[in-house]
């Protein structure tokens, strides 16, 4: 029953994703943030505990909380590791300088880009991978989301402003080489710290179980709408650069296409492969 429940969320989340483009401009666009990040948190919440079990759930969020905020937070202030930026009040109350809702956004996307990394890499087929295999393909799986979506939610929705633009519509090259630090430390230290501090449930990321990647693929299908209904007029970034809006779109959807739909079909292609008798 839990299993056909997340299904149903899933469902929900991929045609909310899909009918974004329809809702942007109107008042029910408040609610995106929200939805966005409540619904992977739902899911993490109810698929987690059989996964790895709650004392290693907890320190996984616990760590991704800790660490995505640092991170955040030293950037605003100086810079490092994703360039000169900050959030406006679209998200919501702050911790310091950070919108709570940005660490269980880490938190949700952290833990499904770890079990498909799992999946991707035949965890424990026939034997565990290594903890840095993982965490580079993680960190990889997770920076291919931020791709797909930075320029939009930055520029064109301005949730945050780069201060100094960047040739990626917006948004500067240092800020993925950031990201990819952030998350590799959100997995590194959970790899290594989590089978030493806690006795807890084996994490089984290549046991067959495709909600993770349906999750993923639920992300997904926001950077496609955007192709099919993709918005016209132009943008001006913090630089002055202006930018076209289905230029930005439609650029995205090809990146998402070719980097999460990439994920996305290695991963049903590992399903398959491993897929019980």
């Amino acid at each position: 029953m839990p299993n056909r429940l997340l299904w149903a969320l899933l469902a929900f989340f991929a045609a909310f994703n899909a009918g974004k483009p329809l809702v942007t401009e109107t008042p029910l666009a408040a609610l995106i943030p929200l939805i966005s990040i409540a619904v992977p948190v739902i899911f993490v919440l109810v698929h987690g505990p059989r996964q790895m079990g709650w004392a290693r759930l907890g320190l996984f969020f616990a760590l991704t909380c800790v660490i995505s905020w640092s991170y955040e937070s030293l950037s605003i202030a100086t810079g490092f590791p994703f360039g000169n930026y900050h959030y406006t009040d679209s998200l919501g109350p702050k911790l310091g300088t950070v919108p709570l809702l940005i660490m269980p956004a880490y938190f949700g996307v952290c833990y499904i880009s770890w079990l498909i990394a799992g999946q991707l890499a035949d965890h424990n087929h026939p034997a565990p991978q290594p903890t840095l295999t993982l965490a580079i393909i993680a960190s990889f799986v997770m920076v291919m989301w931020d791709l797909s979506m930075d320029p939009a939610r930055a520029t064109v929705h301005q949730a945050w402003i780069w201060h100094d633009g960047g040739a990626y519509f917006g948004v500067p090259f240092v800020n993925f080489a950031g990201w990819f630090l952030c998350v590799f430390t959100i997995f590194i230290a959970n790899g290594l710290l989590a089978p030493r501090l806690i006795a807890s449930t084996p994490v089984t990321a290549a046991s067959g179980d495709a909600l993770p990647l349906g999750l993923y693929a639920s992300l997904f299908a926001e950077f496609l709408s955007f192709v099919v209904w993709p918005h016209d007029g132009t943008v001006t970034d913090a630089a002055g650069t202006v930018w076209a809006l289905r230029d930005i779109y439609q650029s995205l959807g090809l990146v998402a296409m070719f980097t999460m739909g990439f994920v996305i079909v290695l991963g049903l292609l590992k399903l398959t492969r491993h897929r019980p008798a």
